[in-house]
């Protein structure tokens, strides 16, 4: 009879941690945001974008000492830029087109959408030589 029990108990074990995992890959295909996917809700920043990478790091495609021309860069250039996702990417490039290239990173700011602080997180990032 204690054979039978204890079988019984590792059949709803082995049960329960099926149903578990069951349960967390469907949260995880379900709930979880993708690589790519635009995050929402209050904490997420306006541009805030998940890349698999923290958004306030340098790009680890960047390499040490690089800077992206702002003259030059096309938009998945710019997207290498903490905090610059696909909007403000082709925001940059439209206002280049629009008003000729930029004569001093600053300029930078004029842009819709790149304020004091988004620009400070890029500053030594860019150049328009």
């Amino acid at each position: 009879m204690e054979k039978l029990s204890t079988r019984r108990a590792l059949g709803w074990m082995a049960a329960l941690t099926l149903l578990f995992s069951l349960a967390v890959l469907v949260y995880g295909l379900t709930f979880l945001p993708r690589e790519g996917q635009r995050i929402t809700g209050r904490s997420a920043a306006p541009e805030a974008v998940l890349t698999g990478r923290d958004q306030n790091a340098v790009a680890l495609e960047m390499l040490p000492g690089e800077r992206i021309n702002l003259n030059t860069a096309s938009e998945a250039d710019l997207k290498k830029l903490p905090g610059i996702g696909d909007g403000l990417a082709a925001a940059i490039v439209a206002y280049r087109e629009a008003n000729g290239p930029f004569g001093e990173i600053e300029e930078l700011m004029e842009v819709p959408g790149i304020g004091k602080g988004r620009f400070a997180a890029v500053e030594d990032l860019i150049t328009v030589e």
